[in-house]
């Protein structure tokens, strides 16, 4: 009895029969392709004229059936794969209706080879039905190969080019209502949208470069922008409210600056000021993002510490007394200025509310700030932010 292998060296010249007879009906198979692949979404839509679809199934079926006579592989014989592959991913085709239009290969070639073939071929067909599969599957994969590489290029492209937006927004000179609509334009988003702006250490650039590609596949928008000491991130908020942002899902475990509801991109700049002033206060506990009503008292020191010397001067009598004292009294202090109670500092504090007035006192003495008043109390909450 033979075995297959035999079989399939004594039926191999009856096969290349069959595929030969295969290329003399390429353009009928061709448009056969045509009605096919209009039920393919991605194509339906009409990003590939109806011509240049002809013309490449046309060059795709003739080059697999010359790698099948040929024993070879479609990339051993022509670029037309990869060419493929790249015109596609320009053109905007998704990548798996990509895939499913040139796998249609396979399914109108095997169709017609059965249809035409005599009973007595059958058996041939079986025997060599893998060599027909194997190079479908691999064009498909070169195909797909070459339409990966080109939407990676295309993407980084992309990303450059709205980099370079984004820090036009952001530079110096600030920008006309006409710069911010052409800037909307090449981001893809409406100038008049409401927009979240975040900016945090150079440190969580990783964080937020992962965060904008998983946003990206997901379908939504996350811009990052890297510049000296800092990363900035924006985006457009939605339209109606719901389930938590994507964004903000992506960003947790993040510590930055947070200004939520930004009016149109021409406030962004502004915004990213705020932002970054937030971002400057931050604790090294922190591992959120912050909004300026959540740090106001902070960043209002920061700045008044900056150019006045604030909470030194008005706090310079503390100094004056032992540490262990001094961190008592300003420990009481931040109670009440927390709750505005003696009982509830005191409940707090675990100690008797006396003791609670009587380090008020002691906190008025040394730094004049009767904090039971509440210009005062303003005055102390920011020096002791």
């Amino acid at each position: 009895m033979k075995d297959l292998a035999e079989r399939k060296r004594e039926s191999l010249p009856r096969w290349r029969e069959l595929v030969a007879a295969m290329t003399s009906e390429v353009d009928a198979l061709a448009e056969t392709f045509l009605g096919k692949v209009d039920d393919i979404d991605g194509y339906r839509a009409g990003p590939v004229g109806e011509e240049q679809l002809r013309e490449s199934a046309r060059d795709s079926l003739a080059l697999i059936l010359s790698a099948v006579a040929t024993d070879s592989t479609t990339t051993q014989l022509s670029s037309l794969p990869g060419e493929l592959g790249r015109l596609r991913a320009r053109q905007g085709v998704p990548g798996e209706d990509l895939v499913a239009a040139v796998q249609l290969d396979f399914g109108l070639l095997w169709s017609a080879m059965l249809t035409r073939a005599r009973d007595s071929d059958m058996a041939v067909l079986a025997l060599h039905v893998e060599n027909l599969w194997s190079v479908v599957d691999d064009y498909a994969r070169a195909v797909q190969q070459s339409y990966l590489e080109e939407r990676a290029l295309l993407a980084a492209t992309t990303r450059d080019e709205q980099r370079t937006y984004l820090a036009e927004l952001l530079g110096p000179a600030g920008q006309s209502p006409r710069d911010v609509q052409n800037i909307a334009r090449a981001l893809g988003v409406e100038a008049d949208a409401v927009f979240r702006v975040v900016v945090a250490d150079a440190a969580a650039s990783q964080h937020a470069h992962r965060a904008a590609a998983r946003v990206t596949t997901l379908g939504e928008q996350l811009f990052v922008l890297n510049q000296p000491g800092r990363v900035v991130l924006l985006w457009p908020a939605p339209r109606s409210g719901g389930l938590q942002e994507r964004q903000l899902q992506q960003l947790q475990g993040m510590a930055g600056g947070l200004v939520s509801d930004v009016a149109g991109l021409g406030a962004v700049p502004a915004a990213t000021a705020t932002a970054f002033e937030i971002c400057r206060t931050l604790r090294p506990d922190d591992n959120r993002l912050v909004t300026l009503a959540q740090a106001w008292t902070r960043v209002t020191k920061s700045q008044l510490d900056e150019q006045h010397g604030f909470s030194a001067a008005l706090l310079a009598g503390l100094g004056t007394v032992p540490p262990s004292e001094r961190d008592v009294i300003v420990e009481t202090i931040r109670a009440y200025l927390a709750t505005g109670s003696l009982s509830a500092s005191a409940e707090r504090l675990y100690c008797h509310r006396n003791t609670v007035l009587n380090r008020l006192g002691r906190f008025q003495k040394l730094t004049g700030l009767d904090v039971t008043i509440p210009d005062q109390a303003a005055l102390a909450l920011v020096a002791l932010a």
